[in-house]
């Protein structure tokens, strides 16, 4: 048996490995519902952290929650995990290059992770969607003499889509008897945005002082409309920004792809001597850097 299979092996018994501490963690941390009477508490029910490792620790977590998909947070690290050996093994398997096999292992780890931010942003963007055709009906309900908690049981039960689940837990924990106030904080704490925080601080004020709530989350409903209006045209404007931003992104990869795939002796030139190397790292670190910072640019303006 050769190096190639030996390496192979190795990073499929890891991968192998990996997956069955998942399962374990998973059966450890979370047992099965006839286990536990409690639901298990996750991100949002802790207090945000201080340090960095546990705010890196939190959000990757939010990200698996928010991102829709229904796995947990020490699976997806799993699955990530999993991504990483099988990427960084098969470059390895073909070219047994250390540099090729890192980039491997670093393609397998950031393309699933890329996936699942893409996810959160679209199930955000949905919500955002959704959120005025609820206001209306909350301001319905309540016109018609209903409660606050009848309206959200309400749009349990008829809204449908991600906002309707989201109210549909609401309305459960009303059941059970958990504070109202509670309830809208843990919310606004799910679906991070910022028309949910100005939703739920109406609730919340109108559930303690009184008021004319329906005239209040008609007029929210416009405004959330017009934001929307407004951030459509803001995309309109910047698309030129975003698509030279893709193109740039893109150049390099494929470049290098093309001349691995037709010219592999100049890549193999390059990569024998250190100052080669070297290059190529820096080449990578400044196209991630820029690639970063022309995105905060489109999205400062576009806030």
């Amino acid at each position: 048996m050769g190096s190639s299979q030996l390496v192979l092996l190795a990073f499929g018994s890891g991968t192998l490995v990996a997956g069955a501490g998942a399962w374990f963690i998973r059966a450890l941390v979370f047992p099965p519902p006839s286990r536990r009477i409690r639901r298990a508490p996750d991100v949002f029910d802790e207090n945000p952290a201080r340090g960095l490792g546990g705010k890196i620790d939190q959000e990757f977590n939010r990200l698996a929650i928010e991102s829709g998909l229904g796995i947990l947070p020490v699976t997806m690290f799993m699955l990530l995990l999993c991504t990483t050996l099988i990427g960084g093994g098969v470059v390895w398997f073909v070219q047994e290059e250390p540099l090729l096999s890192v980039s491997g292992a670093l393609a397998g780890f950031l393309i699933p992770l890329c996936f699942i931010a893409a996810k959160r942003l679209l199930r955000l963007h949905t919500v955002r969607t959704e959120l005025p055709h609820v206001l209306d009906m909350l301001a319905r309900a309540t016109r018609a003499g209903r409660s606050i908690d009848q309206a959200i049981d309400l749009i349990a039960h008829e809204a449908g889509g991600i906002l309707g689940e989201e109210f549909t837990l609401c309305s459960q924990q009303l059941g059970m008897g958990r504070s109202f106030e509670r309830v809208m904080k843990t919310l606004a704490t799910r679906v991070r945005l910022v028309e949910m925080r100005i939703l739920s601080t109406t609730l919340i004020v109108q559930k303690q002082s009184g008021g004319k709530l329906s005239e209040t989350l008609e007029r929210m409903a416009s405004v959330v409309r017009d934001r929307l209006s407004s951030r459509r045209q803001i995309q309109a404007a910047t698309g030129a920004g975003r698509a030279s931003t893709l193109i740039i992104a893109t150049v390099s990869p494929l470049a290098y792809a093309f001349v691995w795939a037709f010219h592999r002796q100049h890549l193999q030139v390059m990569l024998n001597e250190p100052v080669g190397r070297a290059m190529l790292l820096v080449a990578l670190v400044l196209e991630v850097i820029g690639l970063f910072w022309v995105l905060y640019l489109l999205r400062t303006e576009s806030q």
